[in-house]
């Protein structure tokens, strides 16, 4: 099982269209997913048609066991009965941003205890975790349970000069990882998101983009409409646009994150 966290420190970016829309063609393809939201504003469970719900709070914090919190998507939210993956959630809400301050001192470790313990219960491939964009001390319960990571930028500058402080810090994760776990965390990509092609400082943004950080860096997703109003009806592109150039750049971003995972577990199986 391998764990990929969507993040960046801002909000508004698009992590929750992105780890849902991974999260949900991951199941597609086959795989045993599922989506872990951290955010108390609770978008992942909104993507998915399930809603608003204080199930990591409960299981951190409340101690409930993950059969209580845990919420089963039925594939019609997503696809249709032939989707041969099975998609979960941990759905979030208003109670989540308490968790930093009610988490104990010598619990550093139970978001990743209890991950390894969802994992094999549910004999998941992947967890994708929706992360919070605000700075809070659960950032690191969180990323030392994290394999892997998907930033996602928008094209704007402020925002990509914010990508270079972002990777020293998950590197600096990674060495607490190694240190601690005795584990290795690896970047998977950057996605530039809300891309206007059209935008002569968006070309010239996503060019400075690739001459740092070269092939991490994905293809840029174009701003369209029809993710909002995806949004709005909570459905991922896939099920309400499956012919649209959104949903191509989705099965993209799905592809692209698939091939970058099983090329790595092939080398750790060397």
């Amino acid at each position: 099982m391998k764990t990929i966290a969507v993040t960046n420190r801002k909000g508004g970016v698009g992590k929750s269209t992105m780890s849902s829309h991974l999260a949900v063609g991951l199941a597609y393809k086959g795989y045993n997913v599922a989506l872990v939201d951290t955010d108390s504003q609770g978008n992942a469970g909104l993507m998915l048609g399930i809603g608003q719900e204080d199930g990591l709070f409960d299981l951190l914090i409340e101690k409930k066991p993950l059969d209580d919190v845990v919420k089963y998507v039925p594939k019609e939210n997503y696809g249709s009965a032939d989707v041969s993956g099975n998609l979960l959630l941990i759905p979030s809400s208003d109670r989540t941003y308490q968790i930093p301050y009610m988490l104990k001192s010598d619990e550093s470790f139970l978001f990743l205890e209890k991950l390894e313990e969802f994992g094999a219960n549910a004999n998941l491939d992947y967890i994708v975790i929706d992360t919070n964009p605000s700075l809070s001390l659960f950032d690191g319960s969180v990323y030392l349970a994290a394999d892997a990571f998907v930033y996602v930028t928008e094209c704007e500058m402020l925002s990509l000069q914010g990508v270079q402080r972002a990777f020293e810090q998950l590197k600096n994760f990674g060495k607490q990882r190694r240190r601690y776990l005795q584990r290795e965390s690896k970047i998977l990509g950057i996605i530039p998101n809300k891309f206007r092609a059209k935008t002569i400082i968006h070309q010239e943004n996503i060019k400075k983009l690739i001459g740092a950080f070269g092939d991490l860096v994905w293809d840029p997703v174009v701003l369209r409409t029809i993710w909002t109003e995806c949004s709005n009806i909570y459905q991922p592109v896939f099920l309400a646009a499956p012919d649209s150039a959104a949903s191509k750049q989705a099965w993209d971003i799905v592809n692209r994150a698939e091939k970058e995972l099983l090329e790595w577990q092939k080398t750790e199986e060397i």
